[in-house]
């Protein structure tokens, strides 16, 4: 179990893509048993993958952290408003006011998720 922590605190991409693939084949498998098209609902899987490669990259980049707030929650707005709009749910402004409330949100999430996994190594 040590060699285990001590591997994850090293190499966290590579434990957040396995938990990725392992999510998702289990998803898959749950759509084959509830004879739903293969693919249903594995965009949330591929983004959370997303969120925490993009949590890398920022962590690699930038090292203030109101600016990686700033950036995380740029990008999960973007996002977000993109879906919202192929979705067609963008009804008025208060949609995009709770599209940069739950943006901002998420930036806190991956703020959070930086210091505990990719700026922890740097410590020890």
């Amino acid at each position: 179990m040590k060699k285990l922590n001590e591997f994850v605190t090293k190499h966290p991409l590579y434990f957040l893509f396995f938990i990725a693939i392992i999510v998702g084949l289990f998803k898959l498998f749950l759509n084959i048993i509830k004879q739903r098209p293969v693919y249903e609902e594995l965009d949330i899987i591929i983004y959370t993958f997303c969120l925490y490669f993009v949590c890398w990259i920022i962590s690699k980049t930038v090292h203030n952290t109101y600016i990686r707030f700033c950036v995380a929650a740029f990008i999960n707005f973007i996002y977000l408003s993109i879906q919202m709009f192929f979705d067609g749910s963008y009804v008025n402004y208060t949609s995009f006011i709770v599209t940069g409330g739950v943006a901002a949100f998420i930036a806190v999430m991956m703020v959070i998720i930086m210091h505990m996994f990719f700026d922890s190594h740097k410590t020890k």
